[in-house]
């Protein structure tokens, strides 16, 4: 397998709603790459005994040329790692709209930097299948 750069997004939460260990964040912000255009979001996150996050972030690109784009992100974050925070996930998307209709048959890997307060930056690739590097032996009779 192997990555294929997407675009990255980067957001500032405007409003944050809690309850217990759970948070609402509400994301505003831009995309960038071959998916450019204006984000919005809500992350539902859940915190874990050991500090981390566990982000739902389920939002929308508006792309400069007129496709609404919907993701859905999930995965672990560290917002406290130093030097900053980290997060990595997957990512799926789905679209009505023909010229981004690839994106349906993509499945995203995540890596990016929290920086608390201020923003999130995440860049997205698509993860590509290729060929094992050995081929593994098949023998259906055992399966």
């Amino acid at each position: 397998m192997k990555l294929a750069p997407l675009y990255r997004i980067t957001f500032g939460y405007r409003e944050r709603l809690g309850s217990g260990d759970e948070l609402l964040l509400l994301a505003e912000g831009r995309c960038e790459g071959r998916v450019a255009g204006r984000f919005r979001g809500a992350n539902r996150a859940r915190l874990l005994a050991g500090g981390a996050w566990l982000p739902e972030l389920e939002g929308a690109v508006e792309t400069e040329d007129g496709a609404t784009i919907l993701l859905r992100l999930t995965g672990r974050g560290r917002p406290d790692a130093e030097p900053v925070g980290r997060v990595v996930g997957s990512v799926t998307h789905t679209t009505a709209d023909p010229r981004y209709a690839w994106l349906n048959e993509t499945v995203g890997a995540v890596a990016g930097e929290v920086f608390p307060g201020v923003r999130v930056v995440l860049d997205v690739a698509a993860l590509v299948w290729e060929p094992l590097p050995e081929s593994p032996r098949y023998d259906l009779s055992e399966a």
